[in-house]
């Protein structure tokens, strides 16, 4: 993802110089103008598909001037680059989590519950669009994919690592690879089948009523595999 939004950022800066112009928003909205922007970018694309969404309606609901946006971004596969790694981010940022209180098996079917969750809300939609236009953008297609399951087994790690800790057993560490490889069995267990579901047109109404039960099941299936039913 870094690498393609490093690509499309270079392609902005030397078409600028070109055209000789740089847009600037009113000082009194300059500071938020990036979030503006993005904000209004993913309203667009959910709303209209890739092929529908238009900079100009951007800068419109943003609002900011075409010049703003062609100065930060190259165009609509830039635009929407960092809007995935946007979402992606406040996906997995996990870093004021706290597990609920309770047994082994409680804290994981939180966390499994907190991922689903969060990918409803902050990610479905985005990778509907990105999954319609992997023929035309594969790479990014890809790298989303890729950047997706590596953030998600990392932070998930992490946290299986805190939840099995030994009381007493000091600061918390970076996970070991065993921890990667167990949260990637834990994702394609809990997460990756609801998320499945919903992505092939499950409405949310259903697939929230199924999840309690799915979660726990799988949760248990997970914790039989790690010898600690």
């Amino acid at each position: 993802m870094a690498r393609t939004l490093a690509k499309v950022k270079r392609s902005a800066v030397a078409r600028d110089a070109v055209r000789g112009r740089v847009g600037r928003p009113p000082k009194a909205l300059a500071g938020d103008i990036e979030a503006r922007i993005l904000d209004a970018a993913r309203e667009v694309f959910l709303e209209r598909g890739f092929d529908g969404t238009s900079i100009d309606e951007i800068a419109e609901r943003a609002p900011a001037s075409k010049p703003t946006i062609y100065a930060r971004y190259s165009g609509k596969p830039a635009l929407f680059a960092a809007i995935i790694e946007r979402s992606l981010n406040e996906l997995m940022n996990f870093g004021s989590y706290t597990a609920p209180a309770g047994t082994v098996q409680e804290k994981l079917v939180g966390l499994a519950t907190t991922i689903v969750n969060r990918g409803l809300k902050e990610t479905l939609g985005l990778l509907r669009v990105t999954i319609g236009e992997a023929y035309r953008f594969p790479d990014l297609s890809c790298e989303v994919h890729e950047v997706t399951r590596k953030r998600a087994a990392h932070a998930v790690a992490v946290l299986l690592a805190e939840t099995f800790r030994s009381p007493g057993s000091g600061a918390r560490r970076p996970p070991a690879k065993a921890w990667e490889a167990s949260a990637e069995i834990f994702i394609d267990l809990t997460v990756l089948p609801l998320m499945m579901r919903a992505l092939m047109g499950l409405d949310e109404k259903t697939l929230r009523k199924q999840m309690p039960v799915f979660i726990r099941e799988r949760v248990k299936i997970f914790l039989a595999l790690q010898g600690k039913d």
